[in-house]
């Protein structure tokens, strides 16, 4: 009478243990496999350089890619990889979210993302590099706007003969 995985949980069995992008982990590995294994966090999936499709997401931190989605924080939605979250996060220790500052940082695990959400994400992304750009060419305006003063103030004194 033992419990049978089903194919999910095997594979997600497969991928309880660190694939060794950092040489040493603060957690016990029996606690983060019953967080794998529970759904809490993500797999061990191993992360690639290069972005073959586009079901794979990029950890913030690491820079690879990861299928299966990543861990979620509960304050700002930033993803990152399961690594990089024990890396940052100490057993019993509380911190502070490595994207937004905020404390007590938490992450939760839903899956991959879906194509909603990853609209949502690069409109996201697309308005914080139109604003970037808007916010450059009002610095360059203001900067020819000084300098044009300046110009004008330096012509306006009359120098004094010598």
């Amino acid at each position: 009478m033992g419990t049978s995985l089903s194919k999910r949980d095997a594979e997600r069995e497969q991928f309880t243990q660190p694939t060794g992008l950092y040489q040493q982990c603060n957690w016990d590995l029996k606690t983060i496999r019953k967080l794998i294994l529970g759904k809490r966090l993500a797999p061990f999936y191993p992360g690639t350089d290069d972005p073959q499709s586009t079901d794979l997401e990029e950890c913030p931190i690491c820079f690879l890619y990861y299928p299966g989605g990543l861990n979620r924080s509960n304050c700002c939605k930033k993803g990152l990889c399961t690594e990089c979250f024990l890396q940052i996060t100490k057993p019993g220790v509380q911190t502070n979210c490595p994207f937004c500052n905020r404390f007590a940082f938490a992450t939760i695990f839903t899956g991959p993302l879906s194509k909603e959400e990853k609209q949502k994400e690069e409109e996201e992304q697309q308005r914080v590099i139109e604003l970037r750009i808007k916010m450059r060419n009002e610095e360059i305006e203001q900067d020819e706007q000084r300098s044009k003063e300046k110009k004008e103030i330096t012509i306006s004194v009359p120098i004094p003969p010598v």
